[in-house]
């Protein structure tokens, strides 16, 4: 499958051996890796004019995915079907950054009013939802998209052959607990893409990969 729009689109995501992201039953952010791999997540925020996650990454970071530029501000874009999001969190508390909520799910409204300057569109789960996805973000003017999870939206790209390159830092821990979030959110791959790593780099005892995606 060929992809809609000459736009780059890049995940960037820290794993533990056994294949997990973060803990499990926690509400808040809780990183696995060391602060080498917050740094590399935050100078790849410089890299994209657009950042996109799940609703249940908002929960546990509710505020603006800031770069090294506090002058940058990418539009921010979150995944969410059924709209329960909380309107009085940081991010929503940002005139000046645009915030678009892509909603899985038609004729959802909102327990609460968004603020005046957050955007919801409705684009429904099935076929083609992630391609009529980047559809929209395009026509916003996005050309660079960092997709920041978690692992069923990681997973949804993947599996719509549109994710060019994954930045992933693998941590040496074992978090063991098959109730926490996984990379891919469990979930099988129809047609898994073929990988070729481009740059690694040990810092610490992490490791570091760009890892290229291509689709047949």
């Amino acid at each position: 499958m060929e992809k809609l729009s000459d736009m780059r689109v890049f995940a960037c995501m820290a794993s533990s051996l056994d294949g997990k992201i973060g803990p499990a039953n926690v509400n808040q952010f809780v990183p696995i890796g060391s602060r080498h791999d917050m740094q590399n997540l935050i100078s790849l925020r410089d890299e994209a004019d657009g950042i996109l996650f799940g609703a249940s990454t908002f929960r546990t970071w509710p505020k603006v995915h800031q770069g090294n530029n506090p002058d940058q501000h990418a539009h921010h874009f979150i995944m969410s079907r059924r709209l329960d999001l909380d309107f009085n969190a940081e991010l929503f508390q940002h005139p000046e950054i645009p915030v678009t909520i892509l909603s899985g799910a038609a004729g959802i409204t909102p327990p609460q009013p968004p603020p005046g300057h957050v955007e919801i569109i409705p684009i429904p789960d099935g076929p083609g939802q992630i391609d009529r996805i980047l559809e929209h973000i395009a026509r916003c003017g996005i050309k660079s998209l960092m997709v920041e999870g978690g692992g069923h939206v990681l997973h949804a790209f993947i599996e719509a052959q549109v994710l060019d390159e994954l930045f992933l830092t693998l941590v040496p821990t074992v978090i063991g607990d098959v109730n926490a979030p996984a990379l891919l959110g469990r979930q099988n791959l129809s047609n898994p893409p073929q990988l070729s790593i481009r740059n690694s780099r040990l810092i610490g005892n992490e490791t570091f990969l760009q890892i290229d995606f291509k689709y047949t």
